[in-house]
């Protein structure tokens, strides 16, 4: 059942998606990261890359992860997948969380915006609301697979 996925299950879901603990691939996302960083320039609400979003990015970044039971749910960890007028709402969260928020992923089919703070908390911006996913990247995973979503 989801709702019990034990760490080993969420670490055999991510591997069976692509990942391994060894898995780096920061100078792969860099330019991602670049592009993110010069978008949210361009819609005049600036945002810097710190440590825990590039750590991240750099362990899981462009993985396509299907989710185990609904064959129509990917979650996407690219920091570039957004819409325009986000970083909007990203600022809006993160004056209201005090947080630093870094774009790092997508959801489909719902289109959430999967965020991180610079303290390890993750955070999904959708249309119906902003949710908490958790602290690190276990939580994090876990929570979505599960559908573990907290109102912030």
């Amino acid at each position: 059942m989801l709702a019990e996925m034990s760490r080993e299950e969420i670490l055999q879901w991510l591997t069976e998606n692509g990942w391994s603990p060894e898995r780096q691939v920061g100078e792969r996302c860099a330019e991602f990261i670049s592009a993110a960083v010069e978008d949210s320039v361009g819609e005049g609400f600036p945002v810097t890359p710190f440590e825990t979003a590039e750590s991240f990015l750099a362990s899981f970044g462009l993985l396509t992860l299907a989710h185990p039971t609904d064959s129509e749910s990917r979650l996407v960890i690219n920091p570039t997948g957004g819409y325009e007028g986000d970083f909007g709402e990203i600022a809006e969260l993160s004056e209201e969380l005090n947080r630093r928020l870094f774009r790092v992923g997508y959801d489909l089919p719902d289109g959430g915006i999967m965020l991180v703070a610079e303290d390890g908390g993750f955070y999904c911006l959708h249309h119906a609301g902003s949710f908490s996913l958790g602290n690190g990247a276990y939580e994090f995973f876990r929570n979505w697979v599960r559908g573990d979503l907290r109102s912030v």
